[in-house]
């Protein structure tokens, strides 16, 4: 087919050399070229253990306490020389001149008992510390090594690595 305003072939119907050339070409076969590569995988494992408790320690203690009594005097001290003195009695006893008498009006009571307080606190926490490690390993690849033997002619581009 030709287009008829320049007599030359049409786009669709023309073919470099190139193109000639793949079409006579015919595929044996594809070799995979394989390498090494390096995959970690971690685990967590128990490195140690903690444990925590509270224990009770006992201890005898002494806290002085001042407790106060209030005790009230009575005091006979007469009526002089006179004879009009009055007769004093306390609990019906007669209370003589220059006698002294004491009597509790108010005494205080230690009432000891114990309450839980606190005494301190413990923050406990954890955190994570991350570290690098680098690992050597000495990684494998395949390379495709052509080896021409006889009379043989290697045209065109070739791939990288092909004649080592």
């Amino acid at each position: 087919m030709t287009d008829p305003r320049k007599d030359e072939p049409l786009a669709s119907t023309r073919s470099t050399d190139s193109e000639r050339e793949a079409q006579a070409i015919q595929l044996q076969g594809v070799i995979e070229l394989r390498e090494e590569r390096l995959i970690v995988e971690k685990e967590r494992e128990v490195a140690g253990s903690v444990a925590f408790a509270r224990e009770v320690r006992r201890e005898t203690v002494q806290i002085p306490v001042e407790l106060v009594t209030e005790v009230l005097i009575i005091e006979h001290l007469g009526a002089g020389t006179g004879e009009g003195g009055q007769m004093i009695t306390l609990d019906g006893t007669p209370l003589a001149p220059g006698e002294r008498r004491e009597l509790l009006v108010y005494r205080e009571e230690a009432q000891v008992e114990k309450r839980v307080v606190v005494r301190e606190q413990v923050k406990i926490s954890k955190r994570q510390v991350v570290e690098t490690r680098t690992f050597d390993a000495t990684l494998a690849r395949e390379e495709l090594v052509v080896d021409a033997q006889g009379d043989v002619e290697v045209t065109g581009q070739t791939p990288e690595g092909l004649n080592r």
